[in-house]
């Protein structure tokens, strides 16, 4: 694969987990039963070379460089919905080389459509609330205004686990216009990802990097309840782009 010489900081993720999958086929190592990452190298050779962390440690940098640039989502709307797209079968399809190398030129060609400059995130965060139905108007409003403050303050957890709530009050309210039923009612306790599975079944259109905004949001919930698992913080940019998608979708709704 051929990358430009005035690389993208996506570019650099691409090459570099490229590259340890390069390295996978050459030493003949079967990714395809789920062993360890760290069977991927060979410390004893090349230690220099993939001195920068292990296969996992690839996908999450891929994973965080991704998250970042939808700070340009205005701009780059459909790449960047296609990048979240095929970094959900990233995750699905990690352990098939095969699987891997073909998903990864398909982002390095979409990665060319992006500019190498992201987004400024402000120093402070003000978010207009969108046109939403005026019964769970209030409720959402609160939360953003919630989301404003805890950002504004560096609580960058605290605002991506208050998109989830905005995502799942605007996702309730529109299942209950599709179907007349209310799910608050028969399964109060739900989740984000199976109201979108739902809806779904009821052939209510969502965007589709939606599911990936969910996967985010919830792997900042399970580790704030989880304590023995590692803690996942939304970086500032992190936090700031699942805002930013957040109004953005539920705007889209109605």
């Amino acid at each position: 694969m051929r990358y430009s010489h005035n690389m993208t900081d996506l570019s650099q993720r691409l090459r570099r987990l490229q590259d340890i999958i390069d390295d996978a086929e050459k030493n003949n190592r079967d990714l395809s039963k789920g062993s360890k990452v760290r069977s991927v190298y060979d410390f004893r050779k090349n230690k220099s070379t993939y001195h920068a962390g292990t296969l996992e440690g690839a996908f999450r940098e891929l994973k965080k460089e991704v998250w970042s640039l939808t700070s340009t989502y205005e701009r780059n709307s459909n790449a960047i919905i296609e990048l979240l797209i095929l970094l959900q079968e990233l995750e699905r399809q990690k352990n098939d080389v095969s699987a891997v190398k073909v998903i990864i030129q398909k982002m390095a060609a979409l990665s060319s459509a992006i500019p190498a400059s992201k987004a400024a995130v402000p120093a402070a965060l003000a978010i207009r609330t969108p046109p939403i139905p005026s019964d769970i108007r209030p409720d959402v409003e609160a939360d953003i205004r919630e989301i404003e403050k805890s950002f504004n303050a560096g609580l960058y957890r605290s605002a991506a686990i208050l998109c989830g709530r905005v995502l799942e009050t605007v996702l309730h309210r529109k299942y209950f216009e599709a179907t007349g039923n209310d799910l608050l009612e028969k399964s109060p306790g739900i989740g984000l990802g199976n109201i979108i599975a739902k809806l779904k079944e009821n052939n209510v259109e969502l965007d589709p990097a939606l599911t990936q905004q969910v996967h985010m949001i919830n792997q900042v919930r399970i580790f704030s309840v989880h304590k023995k698992q590692q803690p996942f913080y939304p970086s500032k940019e992190q936090a700031h782009a699942m805002i930013l998608y957040t109004v953005d979708v539920v705007a889209r709704m109605w």
